[in-house]
This record gives structure tokens, sequence and C-alpha cells, in this order.
């Protein structure tokens, strides 16, 4: 978890960047989230790589989601609860934050993506970028409820996916740059334990990242994987 971006996101959630967004659902078929009025953050590190040489091409980064979310979600897949509205990248200097594998000679930038071929990234100072993903392209960032783990009435977790994120990374496999433009579905497990929410994890089994656009020394298709602080913990309950 970077708390260095943490702290300088709630900063700025509190002018209203981030606000909870609030749902309804029917009583007894939904899941009430309590807890998210302040900003809510989702803080940890990032690992991209492609599938057959994952180690040697491995970009790793410090990231903090930033993310609106329903007051209440219908228990039923495929229902959106939300939306992630921004998405800070810890680049850092000299690679402090982010790393790669040696089959990179150079690493330039990531970042995410609002609309196909258009980021709005706003440099915070000491190498974070913060991504603006809200009030693009609808399809893009949703979030998505799959399911719950465990057994009713106790929830052990919720299944979700972030519908179509898109990313945006510059690198250059022999010391030249090239943009490589990526775009999939991230699943994810939000983990709760006596009906509160701390940390998340990508799915890694069912996540893939597809090149959408780029050099073919770009990989084809791409794994993504990680875990998250989210902040404040959030209370789930059945209603």
């Amino acid at each position: 978890m970077n708390t260095r971006i943490r702290s300088m996101l709630v900063a700025l959630a509190a002018a209203g960047l981030v606000l909870l967004g609030v749902g309804t659902a029917a009583a007894s078929r939904a899941i009430q989230v309590e807890g998210g009025a302040r900003a809510v953050t989702a803080s940890g590190t990032v690992r991209f790589g492609e599938l057959r040489l994952e180690a040697a091409t491995e970009i790793t980064c410090d990231v903090t989601l930033l993310r609106t979310i329903a007051g209440s979600v219908a228990k039923t897949a495929g229902t959106p609860f939300g939306k992630v509205t921004g998405v800070a990248i810890d680049i850092g200097a000299a690679e402090e934050h982010c790393r790669h594998g040696v089959a990179f000679a150079r690493f330039s930038l990531l970042v995410a993506l609002k609309n196909t071929h258009e980021s709005t990234c706003t440099n915070l100072g000491g190498g974070i970028f913060l991504c603006t993903t809200a009030g693009g392209e609808a399809r893009l960032w949703n979030l998505v409820y799959d399911s719950f783990q465990g057994t009713l009435p106790r929830i052990a977790g919720i299944n979700f996916h972030i519908e179509k994120a898109q990313f945006l990374i510059m690198l250059g496999p022999f010391g030249e740059e090239i943009e490589c433009l990526y775009e999939g579905n991230v699943f994810g497990l939000f983990a709760i334990v006596n009906n509160v929410g701390r940390t998340g994890e990508i799915v890694l089994p069912r996540t893939r990242l597809r090149r959408i656009e780029g050099a073919f020394l770009c990989p084809a298709e791409a794994t993504l994987s990680g875990g998250f602080t989210v902040a404040p913990a959030l209370t789930i309950r059945l209603v």
C-alpha cells in the first residue's frame, strides 16, 4: 500500500473528486455498503506482464484507484455498482516505485485512459500521475458485481470486475520508445471479515488484457495481478 499516494488523493477527494454513488435494490436481495461517504480508495501494487515471459516483461508499480460505489448492490450477476473515476500511478524517480524486467531497456510511462487515444493525467509531484477516468467512454472502467462467496447470511467475499480497463504503456525493448495500448476486464475479489471489507485482490487466472494497438514488440496479451487495501473500511450487510 502506498500511503504517499493515498494521503494526496484523500485531500483531492475531499474537494469533490470522488463522490459516493447511491443505489436501490429490493429488500433481502441486495448487499448494503456502508462507510464510503468519504473518499473511497484502493491502494496497492500492480504487476503487468506478458503471459509466457512474465518475469522478464514484468512492470510493477504502486497504484491507487479512486472509485464511486453504490449504497446498495443487487445480488444479480452483471449489476453495475460504481465506477473507477481515477487511477494514480507512482512512477517515481530512477525506477524507485515502478520497476521493469530485463526484456525492456527502458520504461517511460504507464497511464490509464478515459477514452481510446485520450488520457487526462496530472502530475501531482514526486512522480505521481493522477489519470481521470470519469467523464469518458461509458463502456470503460465500470464496476460490475459478479457473485458473492460464503454462505448466507454471512458473506466472505464479493466477486466483481472492472469492465474494460484501458492502459497505455510507453516502453523500449531496445532503448527506443513505443506505445502499447491494452484493454480488458480486470476481475477482483473483495474480502469480507465479520461484515467488514478492508482488502481486495486481482484474480490473476481470470484477468487478461489484450493489445488493441501497438507494434509487434508489444506483447499481444498480458496478465495483471496485485493486492489492494481499501480506505475507508466498508461495512457490508444484507438488506
